[in-house]
């Protein structure tokens, strides 16, 4: 994953960072589709790296939830 939460002592600063990194993968796989439609990539090439952007979005987003849940102090 592009964001490693053992670099972050504070959760909201990890829970920015990750806010961050999911902007970035939304752009990526917009950028991705983009190079598909314009012919710069095969069809296979285009799903191999589909297929890993979001597989890292899933992990950012489960991070998430778990961070949001922290930082507002739980139950």
């Amino acid at each position: 994953m592009g964001v490693s939460l053992r670099d972050y002592k504070d959760p909201k600063d990890a829970l920015k960072a990750l806010e961050k990194r999911q902007k970035e993968l939304v752009k990526e796989l917009e950028e991705l589709i983009k190079k598909r439609e314009r012919g710069e990539m095969s069809e296979e090439e285009f799903n191999a790296k589909k297929v890993k952007i979001e597989r890292e979005y899933i992990e950012v987003m489960d991070r998430l939830a778990q961070l949001r849940f922290i930082v507002s102090g739980g139950f």
